[in-house]
């Protein structure tokens, strides 16, 4: 059975294979075949096939159609050419991997700007005061700068390095050339406001560091100006002595002093009395 299916895909061929006067192999199209499937019949690749027919890809092979698979004079093995230029193409890329040693080293350009050190940049220090409509101390969107509010920084010796009045249009305000050291920022909210956030920061600004700081400030807001653990009372002495204190305790002791000398003398009377 095998050796009949054999015969008769040999016999189909055959019948569908001709030879035209110049000696051109050519093929008969059937029905079910299309380019792709004859090409790989022939052992030649679809472009050879489309180039000897002058086809497009995308052609519709009619029943029928002769087509040219392999010309006068040409093998089956036509296609070897193309198998050697791709080895010719591999044998260049393996040459372009190869190793670069002994090749000239690449060109270094110097930089242009000098290399900086950190501890040569003074640091910089930006500040503001903004319109803090829900008083958390912190800008957000929608809160603007404020003018007219009074900035002051002094150094760690106490001395006015800045006052400054904002404008409420170039702030944040910053400062570039300051020297290494500790500062302290004040800030005085503008007339008819009050400040939200702390009026006075202590900064450590050190070479290279920057520090940005943004005061709150709201229209009629009364900052506290208590004492966090409570009023001082009037009668509390700087050392810390609580007199009413002291006048209790001896009050206690003279009590106590009184009810002794009472008791003291009910038993010298007692005794007196029993003698007699």
């Amino acid at each position: 059975m095998r050796r009949l299916c054999s015969a008769l895909i040999w016999l189909a061929a055959i019948m569908t294979v001709g030879a035209q006067t110049n000696g051109d192999l050519v093929h008969t199209v059937d029905a079910g075949e299309t380019l792709i499937s004859i090409a790989s019949a022939y052992g030649v690749s679809l472009e050879r096939l489309l180039e000897l027919n002058q086809l497009d890809p995308e052609a519709i092979l009619p029943i029928g159609r002769r087509l040219i698979v392999i010309p006068e004079g040409a093998t089956g093995d036509e296609e070897e050419p193309a198998s050697e230029d791709l080895e010719a193409e591999a044998a260049e890329r393996a040459i372009s991997r190869t190793s670069v040693a002994g090749l000239p080293p690449a060109p270094i350009a110097a930089a242009a700007a000098p290399m900086m050190d950190p501890a040569d940049i003074s640091p910089r220090l930006c500040f503001a005061v903004f319109a803090d409509a829900n008083q958390n101390g912190l800008r957000e969107p929608g809160e603007d700068y404020l003018g007219n509010a009074e900035i002051l920084l002094l150094d760690e010796a106490n001395a006015e390095a800045l006052q400054y009045l904002t404008d409420g249009q170039s702030e944040p305000r910053c400062l570039r050339d300051l020297s290494p050291k500790s500062y302290v920022i004040n800030a005085a909210a503008p007339a008819g406001f009050g400040l939200t956030s702390a009026a006075s920061l202590r900064l450590d600004l050190r070479a290279g560091s920057e520090a940005v700081v943004e005061f709150g400030a709201k229209q009629g807001f009364e900052a506290e100006t208590s004492s966090p653990l409570g009023p001082v009372a009037p009668d509390e002495t700087q050392s810390g002595i609580d007199e009413p204190s002291i006048l209790r305790e001896i009050s206690g002791i003279f009590a106590l002093t009184l009810a002794g000398l009472v008791f003291f003398s009910g038993m010298v009377v007692s005794i007196f009395l029993r003698g007699r």
